[in-house]
């Protein structure tokens, strides 16, 4: 119930940060980037503001790695004093930075930091803000020189100029957005967790991985980690996200393949599912040890191996739809938006499609909502296995009855009754029961009635046992009881003669039985065969005296 709270919480806070967003904080002004591959060697200082060579139109990732200049160019800004300007832009692996703005009086203010000394300009969203130094004259330009930048996806990517309010506004929606999913991933992760250990299907603690790996990745790639470990540099914190992105879309890839029914997928399939999981998470592990040397080899072979997670995807819906499985609708519909989502990522990945907020973080949302669709899923698919698990014991329940039954009258079979009765603590009653002439029974009225009547006294037998006792048809006419010493008084051998005497038989017969009966333990197996013994002399007597009566015997003698 406390998890289900929690749930709900955090679908309210990630569904309000939602409903209050704006498609982006409206920019102050449209900024264009300008790029210059520096040469080795060659002196910044002298190349200026507007140096030769500078490329307005061309794609920032065909000018490879290396040192650059951007210069980042808008119409002219003259903020408020209340209100300054920040300059906004994404995250990208470089080993420095040096910002300078330029203003209409010609004069500048600086700022510079390295890949270790990053986390004061990083916030939440893994952007990079910088406040403007506020003069009374317009902001003209502004230059960065990116120092050893791997230009995987761009050098400078979202570059954006608000005012200080904007952003507070902008940084404050994506707290709330990160806020949510964390408390979300935490009540999926702790709900899943425990439901894991009290029913242990492997697919439960998969979807835990899947899920933590995520939570995981949203606190690197959110820029919180730098947040709470200054010390951690921004370039090694996007080798972790490397990690525990290609960590969380194995899990993923391995919570389908284990979620759906056993018999959905072929084992051509699963083990293809395998190798894509190894080869995703070696990827991952290879780029972040790595980098930077090969990078962009490194690069590109986990995007192959991002994609080919996301290859694996079709066949598996394939196979979930000629199987008919129960729940291909319920998984079409969760996960329908991450895997369109990260397939977008994917193409990003490939340098196929351009940065965008909306691609950046909208595979957070994404996700979330899949979450949330997820645990129904899950909880959906544990009923049918908890139906399953109840039909399976009921049935082995049954199958040990039957194993343990005589078919014709349902009481236990001496099997059965001798397990169950070795072993018992305390003094019992051994009741050995026979019915008179059974066989001229048999001869007179049928071999039919003959059954009819043994289905009769064996009903009496079980009306008359009281609680925790057992009762046997040993075999032929005879059966037994075994009656606890405590309870013995509610059934006893005077009472089952004149139940079975005065009882309506088949046909009318008169039937009647004759009853030998002994006290003792049955603790041990000598215990019972003693205990059977004399109470099988008992019944011996019985029938020598005349039948339709019980005889009593001790450990020493036959008594009647």
């Amino acid at each position: 119930m406390r998890q289900g709270r929690s749930l709900a919480m955090s679908l309210l806070v990630l569904l309000a940060a939602l409903l209050s967003w704006p498609a982006q904080a409206a920019p102050t002004s449209n900024v264009s980037v300008c790029l210059l591959r520096i040469p080795a060697g060659a002196n910044i200082a002298l190349l200026g503001d507007n140096p030769a060579g500078l490329d307005c139109r061309s794609h920032q990732t065909e000018l490879g790695s290396g040192n650059f200049l951007a210069v980042l160019k808008f119409a002219p800004i003259r903020a408020s004093a209340d209100d300054p300007l920040v300059l906004r832009t994404t995250s990208s692996w470089q080993d420095g930075t040096r910002i300078r703005f330029h203003y209409a009086d010609g004069s500048t203010a600086e700022i510079a930091y390295s890949s270790r000394s990053a986390a004061p300009w990083l916030t939440i969203g893994a952007i990079f803000e910088y406040a403007v130094p506020w003069k009374p004259v317009a902001l003209d330009h502004i230059t960065i020189v990116a120092q050893k930048a791997a230009n995987l996806r761009g050098v400078v990517n979202g570059a954006e100029l608000l005012t200080r309010n904007q952003s507070t506004l902008l940084k404050m929606r994506m707290a709330g957005l990160y806020a949510g999913f964390a408390g979300l991933a935490l009540a999926l992760v702790v709900y899943n967790l425990a439901l894991w250990a009290a029913m242990r299907y492997r697919f439960q603690l998969l979807y835990c991985a899947m899920v933590a790996m995520l939570g995981a990745y949203t606190f690197t790639s959110s820029g919180t980690a730098m947040a709470l470990f200054p010390a951690l540099a921004n370039n090694d914190r996007l080798r972790l996200n490397y990690v525990l992105l290609a960590l969380s879309g194995a899990a993923a890839l391995q919570f389908i393949r284990h979620f759906f029914e056993p018999e959905i997928l072929g084992s051509r399939l699963r083990w293809s599912i395998n190798i894509a999981s190894v080869f995703a998470i070696t990827a991952g592990v290879g780029f972040a040890l790595c980098a930077p040397a090969g990078m962009r080899v490194l690069d590109t072979l986990y995007f192959v191996a991002m994609g080919g997670l996301l290859l694996h995807v079709p066949p598996i819906l394939l196979a979930a739809w000629r199987g008919r499985s129960h729940y291909f609708w319920m998984f079409v519909v969760a996960w329908s938006a991450p895997v369109f989502t990260s397939v977008l990522r994917v193409l990003h990945g490939f340098d196929l499609l351009g940065y965008s907020f909306w691609l950046d973080n909208g595979n957070l949302i994404a996700t979330s909502l899949e979450a949330l669709l997820s645990s129904i899923m899950v909880t959906l698919r544990l009923r049918e296995l908890t139906r399953d698990r109840e039909d399976a014991i009921a049935n082995e329940q049954l199958a040990r009855r039957l194993a343990g039954t005589d078919p014709l009258t349902g009481l236990l079979n001496r099997r059965a009754f001798i397990d169950l009765a070795v072993g018992r603590k305390g003094r019992h009653r051994l009741m050995l029961v026979d019915i008179d002439h059974f066989k001229a029974i048999n001869d007179r009225f049928g071999h039919d009635t003959g059954d009819e009547v043994l289905r009769t006294v064996a009903q009496i037998i079980q009306k008359c046992r009281p609680p925790g006792s057992l009762a046997v048809r040993l075999g032929g006419e005879e059966f037994a009881m075994l009656v606890p010493d405590r309870v013995a008084v509610e059934c006893s051998p005077e009472s089952l003669l004149r139940t079975v005497r005065d009882h309506p038989m088949p046909l009318d017969a008169d039937i009647t039985v004759s009853i030998g009966f002994a006290d003792g333990a049955v603790t041990d197996e000598e215990g019972w065969k003693r205990l059977y013994r004399i109470a099988d002399g008992a019944l011996l007597r019985a029938k020598a005296d005349g039948r339709d009566r019980a005889c009593r015997a001790t450990d020493f003698r036959v008594v009647a």
